[in-house]
């Protein structure tokens, strides 16, 4: 257990000095914003980079990995879908937001040290090699449902606009620079590794302390009850899809199966509330799920661990 608080204490330690420091005058509005755009322009796709480029290409089995991963992501998707459907009745356009919520993980800031500090590089490796494709499949199929349930019909514009951010996303430009660099096997000189490793080193306690700032200016909104099932689908009943895929259907390598599990068992990314801000769609929702899951996930991912470990994960 003392092994599972080294990991945990410190994520979510510095998440709430992060938080605490947001409630002064030290961080005005605003300072979130500038950390965020480092760690998510900069700092991960250094780090992103820098894991692929001087290595071999991924192995093919490792689409595997990522099959397994996102298969069981949008069969959680869909459940998330109709439960708000049925459920709570809300809108075509709620309906995405609330799957988005329920699906979209906090991988950049909170992922890499929770997996650095559980599997060490390799841990983090898979994670951005998931973690690539996360604005990449989520973004687009939720863009395309709020897009239709506005009754824009311009399907061609529609695809346009969901893959024209796609291209800029700065993860996907690296991950393409970095499988580039490595198929055409270029050099990776010792002053590329340090300039990379600079930035690299800084995304986990720069984005852990960005987190931190930015839930201090978001506030539990109503919906709670709402909240707290995008929560639950989230925090317990993706990994456990994620868990059962990868072991007993696929059969994976350990590793791999304790990485994706714990990807899949990370609270939700501030991507789906900014996502809901920018189209005025169940915002307050989205921020409620972003703050009790982050509060719960301090809980949620010590038993995750603790499971995984026991089993020899």
């Amino acid at each position: 257990m003392a092994e599972i608080l080294t990991i945990i204490a410190p994520v979510f330690l510095l998440i709430m000095l992060g938080y605490g420091l947001g409630r002064t005058r030290l961080f005005p509005e605003g300072s979130s914003t500038i950390l965020i755009a480092f760690v998510w322009y900069i700092a991960i796709p250094a780090l992103l980079f820098r894991s692929i480029a001087p290595r071999d290409l991924p192995h093919p089995d490792e689409l595997v990995l990522v099959g397994s991963y996102y298969g069981s992501l949008y069969v959680l998707y869909t459940l998330a879908v109709l439960v708000a459907k049925y459920l709570f009745r809300l809108t075509m356009a709620e309906q995405g937001i609330f799957a988005l919520s329920a699906c979209f993980a906090n991988g950049g800031f909170i992922g890499i040290p929770i997996l650095e500090g559980a599997y060490g590089a390799e841990g983090v490796r898979l994670l951005l090699l998931l973690l690539s494709f996360h604005s990449l499949t989520l973004l687009p199929i939720t863009t395309i449902i709020v897009e239709r349930a506005k009754n824009n019909d311009e399907g061609p514009g529609i695809l346009v606009r969901t893959f024209a951010s796609i291209r800029q996303n700065p993860i996907i430009i690296a991950l393409i620079t970095g499988l580039a660099w490595s198929a055409l096997g270029l050099p990776f000189p010792m002053w590329l590794d340090r300039l990379t490793a600079l930035p690299a080193d800084a995304a986990a306690p720069v984005g852990l302390f960005a987190a931190g700032l930015a839930l201090s200016r978001v506030e539990i909104a109503g919906d709670i009850v709402q909240a707290a099932v995008a929560t639950a689908l989230k925090l317990f009943l993706l990994p456990a899809l994620v868990f059962s895929v990868c072991e007993f259907v696929v059969g994976l390598p350990p590793v791999w199966v304790g990485s994706a599990t714990l990807m899949a068992a990370l609270p939700s990314g501030m991507v789906a509330y900014s996502f809901a801000t920018q189209h005025g769609i169940g915002s307050r929702r989205a921020a409620t799920t972003v703050l009790i899951s982050t509060a719960a996930s301090a809980v949620t991912l010590s038993l995750t661990l603790v499971g995984l470990h026991a089993f020899g994960y």
